[in-house]
């Protein structure tokens, strides 16, 4: 919608023009567009406070005082480097689509971020046998948290990828289990470990209700949102009744990607396990493989000490 009487584009309407450029162009999941609709609403609603657009008024030095206010409150690193990659973005995209020059978006000023500087947190042996202590029983809700933390375990998933097995995505038969995700936007086909089968097999078998889902709340709506929440807190309240308070869900995936790596397994396959869609992202696990570090690793000048 413009304005009738400056031809200005609403705010609103850039910003569903913008997320379904992202959606169905570049494929981005719904939480990397809900953090660029985060900062490029707060950006151009600061610009033009009356709601409506005027590329032509816009500068340059509109985007890099933008970020010199911004990145006085965020001194999270990782954070600025996030939001200076959703407003290079949009600067692509403005110039694109003919809004903007083009070039502004590499003249914006850089952070240095040391990738992949840290290792990975995952658990350690000792919180794995917490964990595993903490879903032992035959109650519903023990049945259904030891059959996650298989899941998560075993296979590496990500928590939206759990919520979102289907009992069709799984293939009792010949012993696979399809993932979709909508990070990626595509499917894989992984092995089903027999133990992850038995596991989840056992908790619906106690399933006063027929899911459609495996992992679904026991009261509606059965939403993928809620789906998705319904995991989550199942496992943060696990972590939290095993005493594990320093690590997040996420380091499940570290775990079982840091097992794959340590128990042989190539960078090759363990990115497809975990539906990585470039191979450099699993590179970050190369760290943890100590024995094919010493491998390569030169010997000392001078010889060792």
């Amino acid at each position: 919608m413009q304005n009738p009487t400056t031809g200005s584009l609403s705010l609103s309407v850039f910003e569903s023009q913008y997320d379904a450029y992202l959606l169905r162009v570049r494929g981005l999941s719904r939480s990397t567009r809900s953090l660029h609709h985060h900062v490029i609403h707060k950006l151009l609603s600061s610009r033009f406070p009356i709601g409506y657009i005027s590329w032509s008024e816009i500068r340059f030095n509109d985007f890099v005082q933008f970020l010199a206010s911004e990145f006085a409150r965020l001194h999270n690193r990782w954070t600025q480097t996030a939001w200076l990659m959703v407003l290079r973005s949009l600067l692509r995209y403005l110039s694109r689509e003919g809004h903007l020059p083009s070039g502004w978006d590499a003249a914006l000023p850089a952070i240095v971020t040391r990738k992949h500087i840290s290792l990975p947190r995952g658990l350690s042996q000792e919180q794995v046998r917490a964990l595993w202590s903490g879903s032992e029983g035959r109650k519903l809700r023990n049945l259904r948290d030891r059959a996650l933390l298989l899941v998560f375990l075993r296979l590496g998933l990500r928590a939206e990828e759990v919520a979102n097995i289907s009992l069709s995505d799984i293939g009792w038969r010949s012993g696979c289990l399809k993932i979709r995700s909508a990070k990626t936007h595509r499917e894989r086909v992984l092995p089903l470990p027999q133990d992850v089968g038995e596991a989840m097999a056992s908790y619906l078998k106690v399933r006063r209700r027929h899911p459609t889902h495996v992992f679904e709340p026991r009261h509606p709506p059965f939403s993928a949102q809620r789906r998705r929440d319904h995991v989550g807190n199942s496992m943060r309240y696990l972590f939290a009744s095993s005493g594990i308070t320093d690590r997040g869900l996420h380091s499940l995936r570290h775990t079982a990607a840091t097992a794959m790596v340590n128990g042989g397994a190539s960078f090759k396959d363990v990115s497809d396990v975990l539906g990585h869609k470039s191979i450099t992202t699993t590179l970050i696990y190369a760290k943890l493989d100590l024995k094919s570090l010493m491998r390569v690793a030169l010997p000392w000048p001078g010889g060792a000490r």
